[in-house]
């Protein structure tokens, strides 16, 4: 079964110039080594809100296994460990991984028309992360279902992949949207056109943080 993984770098110093360099050096040789090692890494984007200093990326195995071979194998690169040595000491890296499930509603061709796109530049994602209350999953799954329907027919944003953390925090579930032609007016405007379906997703779901992300030059998402 597919799994994904989701990778978070907090790069310190927290200077543009560090993070330049982190970038510079994470496309030219990690994202290489990465690839002729069996990491097909779906996004990669610099966190814009919450915590500063940080890069996101999203990966997919074939399954578990492929995983944990894929890992054995980038360990064992001699071109990447040399790299990695090369490096020491420029920046310091904390670095969070989860291992998470695709979800029924984050459908293979939500995901591959997004892989597809080739914007004239880079698209605004937002990643939504949601804490669901034990025995919430089905009506949480069933509320973001439809929802993701309605605002894939909205045109104005899309969802280009979900996944629920199968290893790390449970009852995590995490939606990747993108905004097809820029972020909307944030101003605040009471009441809700979808307050109905909201309303069934908090049955499930009562906790939600947002954030947003910018594709990076390696990203396959963009």
């Amino acid at each position: 079964m597919t799994v994904l993984v989701e990778v978070v770098h907090a790069v310190k110093p927290l200077t543009n110039t560090v993070f330049d360099k982190w970038v510079d050096w994470y496309g030219t040789d990690v994202i290489p080594a990465m690839g002729r090692n069996g990491f097909d890494v779906l996004g990669a984007f610099k966190r814009t809100t919450g915590p500063m200093g940080e890069d996101v990326l999203v990966i997919r195995f074939e399954s578990a296994g492929e995983y944990e071979k894929a890992g054995i194998a980038l360990r064992k690169d001699a071109a990447f460990l040399a790299s990695l040595a090369s490096v020491a000491g420029s920046w310091h890296v904390k670095e969070t991984v989860k291992v998470a499930n695709i979800v029924p509603y984050a459908t293979e061709a939500r995901l591959e028309k997004q892989l597809a796109a080739r914007p004239e530049k880079p698209r605004q994602y937002l990643r939504a992360v949601l804490g669901m209350k034990y025995g919430g999953q089905p009506a949480t799954m069933a509320a973001l279902d439809k929802l993701a329907d309605i605002v894939d027919a909205s045109g104005r944003m899309a969802l280009a992949t979900a996944y629920e953390t199968s290893i790390g925090t449970r009852g995590e579930l995490t939606d990747l949207w993108v905004y097809e032609n820029g972020v909307p007016d944030l101003s605040y405007r009471p009441g809700d056109p979808m307050a109905e379906l909201v309303a069934a997703l908090r049955e499930g779901a009562p906790e939600e943080s947002t954030s947003y992300l910018n594709p990076l030059p390696y990203s396959k998402l963009q």
